[in-house]
């Protein structure tokens, strides 16, 4: 049996220290660990980030850090900018994640269990099914991985016309809730935030679905999945 436990958006809150003695076997930050959206301190915002970095680097194997939106507008700046961006912390999170780049990584799957920020639709995926596949890996997440760390990452960070972007779909650390619930892609599991939902929200069946976790706004609580090993 491996279980997961998944945190949804951070946005500087410090709720995460609530799962301190999970017995999980991985713990999956989904992304955006800073531009809170009601007012925390700065100087707690950038504290709680470095808490999680060290938490990262003092249990490398277990604990999984996921980029998302509000995380590459600071390691790519002045690139991929979104709203809640902060010009005058730019160059302490700038340096945070620059400094710790090699902490995060865009997609992590176990068996069909496939988490990224925002999900993975179909219409993203058809659109760039060639260059997937020239970076095809032993599974979808590492592919993405290696996509990452490519001249293509640009791909990744697409943003659909839901969110304001010039895309018709967005990608996996862009795309809307509207653009994955009912279009989201075939043979996998996928566990997402990026879009605030009242409480988890799950779509489709035993054999594809989707599921958002990013709850944070409305209550302290944790997406948990344990999942047997065949």
């Amino acid at each position: 049996m491996m279980d997961i436990l998944a945190i949804g958006d951070v946005h500087g809150r410090d709720a995460w220290k609530e799962i301190e003695g999970t017995p999980a076997d991985h713990i999956i930050f989904i992304g955006d660990y800073v531009d809170p959206h009601r007012y925390i301190p700065d100087a707690d915002v950038i504290l709680n980030f470095e808490e999680i970095i060290d938490f990262k680097r003092r249990n490398p194997d277990r604990v999984v850090l996921l980029l998302g939106n509000h995380d590459i507008q600071y390691m790519y700046y002045p690139d991929y900018q979104c709203s809640g961006h902060r010009a005058d912390l730019q160059p302490i999170l700038g340096d945070l994640y620059n400094k710790n780049a090699d902490l995060f990584q865009i997609a992590w799957q176990y068996k069909k269990h496939l988490f990224t920020h925002a999900g993975i639709s179909r219409s993203w995926f058809a659109r760039h099914r060639s260059t997937i596949q020239h970076y095809e890996a032993e599974h979808l997440a590492a592919t993405l991985n290696a996509i990452h760390q490519s001249k293509d990452q640009e791909i990744l960070f697409e943003v659909g016309y839901t969110r304001g972007g010039d895309c018709p779909s967005g990608g996996p650390v862009w795309a809307d809730k509207s653009e994955t619930e009912y279009d989201f892609l075939a043979g996998y599991h996928q566990v997402v935030g990026h879009s605030r939902v009242p409480d988890f929200a799950r779509y489709g069946n035993s054999n594809n679905s989707i599921t958002y976790i990013d709850v944070q706004d409305t209550q302290v609580k944790f997406y948990e999945i344990s999942i047997v090993n065949e």
